[in-house]
């Protein structure tokens, strides 16, 4: 016999709640489709695919632009403006001990650099599978998401800029991404937040979309553990700290929580440098508890409070960052005239 709350349930969550973002409903692919598609590994998709099929395919043209108008207005060009003193907002560093516990690594840096792909691909293979008019009403879902996430870092972004001192570049491409990156946008990290979003979207969209159990397990397995190496090389490639994790995570887990859970971020922590050799147990075990701590802080204390914003503002406003050793000199006399 039934529980009366299993007979009505006036807390279960609606389908808009479960899916905000959804446009329709996408047909489900022909099994031939599936049989061509389904069998490959995400790194086999073509990003040129969706570059060249998404701007022209709608829902997803729409929400793809409204990105982009996003990505130069609120990240690039308010970076920009600070750095040429057209913007006042202030910097502040955030950098912790425990950054010193992970190695500079610059052989990382095209690991660094596929946060974007990482994301594309699986774009790409929507749109292999579903063909590219039922797969731009999923692409279209997804791009709801990424802005939703840009518009939500900014707000934070837009009351205080972050940075990290970062060692004195020496390969090419790690000199192009500091000299292009102004570096004012750290708490919360987007490069986290968005390669945690990707795999989370993908787990409640394979779900809900019927894709065969195998195509199902390969595929978060895959998109797991990129989102993972991705994670750990914003701490090698020194582009942020180890506070700018937490932050992100806590975040996501506000702001997209019908896909992020505290379950999901305790994963990810639990995983990061699982596998390096270039790191102690023992310091992989501090930098894990720190962000955890750091992250259920912020967690606990926006339990309470309407805005996300508010536990990291505080946290913010009392923070002494640390000056780590690899710390470029000319950086760090650059930077603390910011502050």
């Amino acid at each position: 016999m039934k529980k009366p709350y299993e007979t009505y349930n006036t807390f279960a969550p609606t389908e808009k709640m479960k899916y905000p973002f959804r446009f329709g409903k996408a047909k489900k692919p022909s099994e031939k489709r599936i049989k061509k598609w389904g069998g490959k590994h995400m790194t086999e998709y073509n990003v040129m695919f969706s570059y060249m099929t998404i701007p022209f395919r709608f829902p997803s043209s729409f929400t793809l632009f409204k990105f982009l108008h996003y990505v130069v207005w609120k990240f690039f060009m308010p970076q920009y403006f600070k750095k040429i003193h057209l913007r006042h907002t202030p910097v502040k560093h955030v950098d912790h001990q425990l950054d010193e516990k992970v190695p500079y690594r610059e052989d990382l840096i095209s690991c660094y650099m596929d946060f974007i792909n990482v994301w594309v691909r699986p774009l790409s293979m929507m749109m292999h599978r579903f063909n590219t008019f039922q797969g731009a009403k999923l692409s279209y879902e997804w791009f709801k998401y990424l802005c939703l996430t840009y518009s939500e870092a900014y707000s934070m972004y837009s009351y205080s800029m972050t940075t990290t001192y970062r060692p004195k570049p020496e390969t090419k491409k790690v000199k192009a991404l500091y000299a292009g990156d102004p570096h004012y946008m750290c708490v919360p990290s987007l490069h986290i937040a968005i390669v945690c979003l990707c795999f989370s979207f993908y787990r409640m969209l394979f779900k809900r979309e019927e894709f065969t159990p195998e195509e199902t397990e390969m595929w978060n397995k895959e998109l797991f553990e990129r989102a993972v190496d991705i994670g750990e090389t914003v701490l090698y490639i020194k582009q942020h700290s180890v506070n700018c994790i937490p932050a992100a995570l806590y975040m996501i887990t506000r702001i997209v929580p019908e896909l992020f859970t505290p379950e999901t971020a305790i994963e990810f922590i639990s995983a990061l440098f699982k596998n390096k050799t270039d790191i102690s147990e023992t310091d992989r075990k501090k930098i894990q508890a720190h962000i955890l701590f750091t992250y259920e802080r912020f967690l606990l204390e926006g339990a309470i409070e309407e805005d996300w914003r508010d536990p990291i503002i505080r946290w913010l406003g009392s923070y002494q960052s640390h000056v780590p050793f690899y710390a470029d000199v000319e950086s760090k006399e650059t930077k603390s005239g910011e502050e």
